[in-house]
């Protein structure tokens, strides 16, 4: 059963009132969503790779932003947007015309994101870009990214390892398993990467162990954690190989 979602229009409103007419909106209902199974494609998801767990919507914090969240928190994110400008420093200060007044900072939705927000609403959208991965009804159903993955076999499974590029600077890139048949991502490890956005050479990520039935390859998921961007990387075999 579904019920109406935000369709990801990118850019909130620039008033509070249009703000909250807008909070009314439903989120999308798809059975089973972090349950155990095969990814879902994304031509089968009602709006697409992204498409909310039930109880969820997009934050809308900036153009493009797909970060699945309660729809108080997008509310909240709108109110932001319009708020901002009144709560930067008018002559700047020492991070330019971007400098927030005191008892405010920068909401860092993602590494750009230079909103001013009561710091409680930094930490907000930080935990909401930790969680990404969870809220999505079949992360494995992602576009691929900039990083890869590979894995070297041994006996018991395989050391999984990564590379790439794209992803925030200096910023954790965690590594996440779907068809496994567990209930939402498996955590499997995290790098972190350079001034440049990269993960250089192939960096180990995780020593994956067999598991009893598994019968396919598992989707690696992939989370730019500054972001919140989730996408996949790759398949691994190691989670069936038992001896």
């Amino acid at each position: 059963m579904r019920s109406r979602v935000g369709r990801g229009r990118a850019t909130g409103p620039v008033t509070l009132r249009s703000v909250s007419a807008r909070l009314i909106t439903a989120v999308t209902v798809v059975a089973g969503a972090l349950a155990a199974g095969p990814p879902a494609a994304a031509a089968d998801l009602p709006y697409g790779p992204y498409t909310c767990a039930n109880g969820f919507v997009w934050r809308e914090a900036f153009a493009g932003d797909q970060v699945c969240v309660p729809p108080a928190i997008r509310s909240q994110s709108w109110s932001e947007n319009a708020l901002g400008p009144s709560r930067r420093e008018p002559n700047g200060g020492p991070y330019g015309p971007d400098t927030c007044k005191q008892g405010f900072v920068w909401r860092e939705a993602r590494p750009s994101d230079r909103v001013c927000v009561p710091p409680p609403s930094r930490d907000q959208a930080r935990s909401d870009n930790a969680n990404a991965p969870w809220r999505l009804v079949s992360p494995g159903a992602t576009p691929r990214g900039g990083v890869s993955v590979t894995t070297t076999p041994h006996q018991l499974g395989g050391w999984l390892y990564a590379t790439g590029s794209g992803v925030s600077p200096y910023g954790a890139v965690r590594f996440y398993a779907v068809g496994i048949n567990t209930v939402g991502p498996y955590s499997l490890g995290s790098l972190t990467a350079t001034p440049t956005g990269t993960l250089p050479g192939w960096q180990y990520v995780a020593d994956i162990r067999c598991r009893s039935g598994q019968t396919g390859p598992a989707t690696i998921v992939v989370l730019d954690q500054a972001s919140g961007l989730v996408t996949t990387a790759g398949t691994t075999d190691a989670f069936r190989r038992c001896g």
